[in-house]
């Protein structure tokens, strides 16, 4: 039996399995049967890509054939979600999105009614009820909609900061996604001098040449015109990637550095994708880091596990549970903008001060991600691993999300290395797969 769950959820093709009717509807009875009583309600929402209101429908259908109610609030990030859920009179809420990927994907992500992600054991049990035989009751549910859902979450990020940021000009990338209209909404009502980019979603231009995961347009726009910073948001907004005023990006890792040096952090949380380089700044400033599997569910469990108050990734998650939650590309860039004012320190200077070492990541395609078990695969990971190991670090880990291998190196000529071993582990998988 396939394991669905990825590190983010469910995710894959819309319209095929488990992504179509059939498995949605699977999908559905499952999230109800284990969170939900009968007159229980859950809370539906969805990122903009033109698959998410038939997939969110389907799984509406098997929530209410075991007589489960729901709530949709339509358009909303992803942590908007995870706030409402947690806020409302709900046991658990559905986000259908596929996050950065391309509009022809589609997911779904689970929260518990703490607006918390779902931990493995939990995902475990709830594949086994999606290939299971789940009945339908006699008294279905019922479904409504909530137009006040995406509204109680502006409100929620406009106060969760009391900084004055008036005559602060910002640009802002919605990724054509599920922050798009929002996000000029917020940062208005914040104070900013606010100008909006790729916030006309059509269902098919989510993520396509735009926000956090292609910030080259944003970048350019903010050089040549005289803003103090860009921000870009994926396509369900919880990651996060900034510009400085001069155009130069700021990822993950160096927005937490912002965070964890302006707000006298002792800890930060992030993953081991993070650079060595971020590592070796905050231990220059007195703060330890510790680092977990890829995946901002692993941060949060790393947080609790710690006590720390930050955590994230290098490709954009920023957690700060004291506020939040999971990942949230609004809030995390409205709390490094306080920092910037409240320290009167432009991001170019922030960015200085984090030395990151040269890092590259290339990726394989690869279906079969059970090939990396191999003992021929793993003798030449492990071989690489000692040519870099006195100079770097050599990374190598098959995605959660898409069906690829990453393979990433942080030494001096980084690139040629990761294109080099990328090329050379192909050459071994494609050999192994035939």
């Amino acid at each position: 039996m396939d394991r669905l769950f990825g590190t983010d959820g469910i995710r894959g093709v819309a319209g095929e399995y488990p992504l179509n009717q059939v498995g949605c509807v699977q999908i559905g009875k499952a999230i109800g049967k284990y969170f939900a009583s009968t007159n229980d309600t859950i809370v539906i929402g969805y990122d903009p890509r033109e698959s998410s209101v038939d997939i969110s429908s389907w799984v509406i259908e098997g929530l209410n054939t075991v007589g489960v109610n729901t709530v949709v609030v339509g358009v909303i990030p992803t942590p908007g979600l995870a706030y409402l859920t947690r806020t409302m009179d709900v046991v658990a809420g559905v986000m259908i999105t596929a996050s950065h990927n391309p509009f022809s994907d589609n997911g779904i992500k689970v929260f518990d009614k703490n607006g918390g992600k779902l931990p493995d054991d939990t995902e475990d049990k709830l594949n086994d009820l999606i290939n299971s035989e789940i009945p339908s009751v006699e008294n279905t549910g019922v479904s409504s909609t909530s137009s006040e859902g995406v509204s109680d979450y502006e409100d929620y990020l406009v106060e969760s900061s009391n900084v004055d940021f008036s005559g602060t000009k910002i640009l802002l990338d919605s990724a054509n996604g599920a922050t798009s209209k929002l996000a000029g909404r917020v940062f208005t009502r914040l104070g900013f001098v606010v100008e909006t980019i790729f916030d006309a979603p059509d269902g098919k231009n989510i993520n396509e040449g735009c926000g956090a995961t292609d910030i080259k347009k944003l970048s350019e726009l903010v050089k040549s015109g005289s803003y103090d910073a860009g921000a870009a948001f994926d396509g369900d907004g919880d990651r996060l990637i900034m510009v400085d005023e001069m155009g130069r990006e700021l990822d993950g890792d160096t927005l937490m550095y912002v965070l964890a040096v302006s707000n006298n952090h002792k800890q930060v949380v992030a993953t081991v994708m993070s650079n060595k380089g971020f590592e070796n700044s905050l231990e220059s400033k007195g703060i330890k880091l510790k680092r977990t599997a890829v995946g901002d569910r692993y941060v949060l469990e790393g947080l609790e596990e710690t006590g720390a108050k930050l955590g994230g990734e290098q490709s954009g998650h920023i957690v700060l549970p004291d506020l939040a939650t999971t990942g949230d590309g609004l809030l995390a860039a409205i709390q490094v903008m306080s920092a910037v004012v409240a320290t009167q320190k432009k991001l170019s200077a922030w960015k200085d001060e984090v030395k990151l070492l040269p890092q590259a990541t290339v990726n394989i395609k690869l279906q079969n991600k059970k090939l990396l078990e191999l003992y021929k695969v793993k003798e030449f990971i492990s071989a690489q691993e000692a040519i870099i190991g006195a100079e770097g670090r050599l990374l190598i880990r098959p995605s959660g999300t898409e069906p690829k291998v990453r393979v990433m190196v942080e030494a001096d000529g980084a690139t040629d290395k990761a294109e080099k071993i990328a090329r050379e582990l192909e050459l071994i998988l494609n050999e192994e797969q035939k």
